[in-house]
């Protein structure tokens, strides 16, 4: 597969756009907007540019739009050397392109900000430090342990520049879009709760940042999300991106709204390829389809959202009450009147925990939820 790399160059009065055609994937880190910068080791030593260049047109995301960009090809004086999976650039510093953006053959656009200086590295603040009282661990989703009953009463969320994890599709009237639909929704699944939204992707889809933030956790659940990558936002939310096949980024980086942070995937627990999304607040599970609207392709608040533990986390009856289940697995000569007078519950109220017919029938090895 072939990839037009872009670089986009601004120094005080012209800009240098070019495109480079060669199969790799590029990694990069570049700074937050309140970066402190600190010094590390140089990079590698960099050979002579030999591959096949070409210019192209078009804008990327995130692209200077008041700056007139002229296609001129790279200089000689830009030299670039690919290792693996990254392409190091070599040039004076002060000449260091400030935008790497990478398009693939059908269209997809992989693109980052680099940092300001060769052979430096950025360290940042994290995302509403204060807020998560300056938890800051990959070692866990939630790490917090901040019960839903502790929190205010009504906490307000900036949403301004969301953007959509996956894109929606459009497709005739009668005709199954390809992606960006729910195919399972938050709360309840049988005997356990499902944290988060599904959400169609082919194997090899981009999946974006749904806001700017930093990636905490990039990492590996056989058992449940499989690949899967956790960012911290600065307006207190935290999104999780499950299932995927590849993630792009590292831990710590720096993620802009909108970046491809990983491909779609079917890996850990999945029996198909989809998005498993989630949205948290402290590490308590927000449903997101209370803030993004699926099918329309868009959030629901532009502006604003005011969390409430009412409204919000209204799910957390359902929570507590899961929590405190007792389950009975069925043996062979079990009825439903048996179970209950067990019990001592009625084979109505078994019937409803367990959303039954007082005529089903039951299987041995079934779990019956009797509290």
């Amino acid at each position: 597969m072939k990839f037009n790399v872009h670089y986009a160059l601004c120094i005080t009065h012209y800009a240098l756009l070019a495109a480079l055609l060669f199969p790799v994937a590029v990694s990069a880190k570049r700074p937050s907007k309140k970066a402190q910068m600190v010094s590390v080791d140089p990079t590698p030593a960099v050979v002579s540019d030999t591959l096949d260049l070409t210019d192209s047109e078009g804008d990327e995301p995130g692209s200077l739009d008041d700056i007139e960009v002229e296609n001129v090809g790279i200089p000689e004086w830009l030299q670039t050397h690919i290792s693996g999976d990254t392409l190091y650039v070599a040039c004076a510093q002060d000449m260091l392109p400030r935008r790497l953006v990478v398009m693939t053959n059908d269209g997809e656009c992989l693109y980052k900000l680099l940092p300001a200086m060769m052979g430096e590295l950025v360290q940042m603040e994290h995302p509403a430090d204060s807020v998560y009282k300056h938890i800051w661990t990959a070692t866990r989703v939630n790490p917090y342990a901040t019960p839903i009953d502790s929190l205010q009463d009504s906490i307000q969320i900036d949403m301004r520049g969301f953007c959509m994890p996956v894109a929606y599709t459009s497709v005739p009237d009668g005709q199954h879009p390809l992606r960006g639909y729910v195919t399972s929704k938050f709360g309840f699944r049988r005997y356990r709760f499902h944290y988060g939204t599904d959400v169609k992707v082919q194997i090899g889809d981009s999946v974006r940042a749904s806001w700017d933030g930093q990636v905490r956790i990039v990492g590996w659940d056989p058992r449940g999300y499989g690949y899967y990558v956790v960012i911290r936002h600065p307006n207190g939310l935290e999104t999780v991106y499950g299932h995927l096949s590849r993630p792009l980024f590292d831990e710590g980086e720096a993620i802009y709204a909108g970046e491809v942070l990983g491909l779609g995937g079917n890996t850990g627990r999945s029996t198909g390829s989809h998005l498993h999304y989630e949205i948290r607040y402290l590490g308590n599970a927000i449903n997101p389809e209370l803030l993004v609207d699926f099918t329309k392709g868009g959030i629901r608040y532009p502006e604003t959202y005011m969390l409430t533990k009412k409204s919000t986390f209204g799910h957390n009856t359902e929570l507590k009450a899961a929590q405190q289940a007792q389950y009975h697995r069925v043996r062979q000569g079990d009825t439903l009147g048996a179970i209950a007078r067990k019990y001592h519950t009625t084979v109505g109220a078994l019937c409803r925990m367990n959303r039954i017919k007082e005529t089903s029938l039951l299987q041995i090895g079934q779990r019956i939820r009797v509290r």
